[in-house]
Order: structure tokens, then sequence, then C-alpha cells
């Protein structure tokens, strides 16, 4: 199945997008959400480590030495904390601007991380809304949403009318739209 849309774009989409949009982005890309937040998580640490990169070559240039800065320097060490504290900024959406220091984009890193940080919560939480339904609902969502499959084969492979399967569903993501949206909404800025 071919992507109707890049990650840089759900990216943007996302963040521009009212509460009702936003879910319905995540239903849309349901089985390629995580991904696509994982190729924007790991692209974004490229740019990052790269640009960092590229800040302390220059400095070493500029002044033909190497430069210390710290007492003690262990850039192993450095790197891993780095890494850690990346890794953690894209959990919680918070991160600690020292590490974005003196580079040009630092605040289109940090945007993207905090929008990154709100994706995967809202995310998880339409996956836990999901996981709560019965057995018979379970196998209409996950054939529709994470298969992609019509209503028309869901109702055949059912032995039943594709009416009936898609008033189910339809029962279904109203279900989940009055669940969710109240803390969709506590993260978007195109809310209420």
């Amino acid at each position: 199945m071919a992507l109707k849309i890049r990650e840089t774009d759900l990216l943007n989409s996302y963040k521009k997008a009212t509460p009702e949009k936003r879910l319905s982005l995540m239903l849309e890309y349901y089985p390629e959400f995580p991904g696509m937040l994982h190729k924007i998580e790991k692209k974004t640490e490229y740019k990052i480590k790269t640009e960092q990169e590229n800040i302390r070559s220059r400095r070493r240039a500029e002044l033909d030495v190497r430069v210390q800065t710290s007492f003690i320097s262990n850039p192993t060490s450095n790197e891993a904390i780095n890494n850690v504290t990346l890794e953690e900024a894209f959990k919680t959406g918070e991160i600690d601007m020292t590490l974005l220091k003196d580079m040009e984009k630092a605040s289109e890193y940090a945007e993207t991380i905090r929008m990154v940080s709100i994706m995967k919560m809202d995310y998880q939480l339409l996956v836990d809304i999901l996981s709560e339904y019965g057995a018979e609902d379970s196998v209409i969502i996950q054939k529709h949403l994470a298969e992609g499959k019509s209503y028309n084969v869901i109702a055949d492979e059912a032995k039943c009318s594709s009416d009936k399967i898609k008033r189910r569903f339809t029962r279904i993501r109203e279900e989940i739209t009055d669940e969710i949206l109240e803390c969709i909404e506590m993260n978007c800025a195109g809310g209420k």
C-alpha cells in the first residue's frame, strides 16, 4: 500500500490540525503512524548530531587546536549523554536547550521533538482505547484500520452485509471520538 503522505507532511499537518483532524490522521495512517514517527525522530536526531559535529569542527578549525569544553573531556561519554538526552526528549517533549546550543535550527528541532512526543502520546491513547473493544469489534477495527480492508471485504469474510459493518465501524469511530478528543484538545493549538 502506497502512502498518500510523507512523514514530514504528516508532521506539518498534525501541527496545524484541529483535534478532529488529528484523530482522522491517526486513523487514516493507523498502521504506518508509528513507523512514520520513528522516521521523523531518527531524521531529527541525525540532523542534530550532524549540526553538533559541524559546530565542533568549525571551532577546532577556527582555533586550529582541540577545544576542550569542560574540565574533563570524554567524547564517547558526551555522545552517550547526548543520545540519552535526545531519547528522553522525544518521550517527554522537553529538551535541554544546551544540547541545541549555537544551532541555526534549534527552535525547529525543539518544536519537532515536542510534536513527535505529542503524536506518540496521542497515538498510544488511541491504541489503548481500541484495545478495550470486545472480540467482534476488535476484528472489525483490526481488519479496517490495521489491514486496510474495505467494509465489503470485511462483510464477505464475516458473511454479513457491508452496511452492517459500516454502521458498526461508524459507531466505534463515534465512541472513539467521544473518548479521545478531550485529551487531544489539551495538546492542540488549533483546538477549541
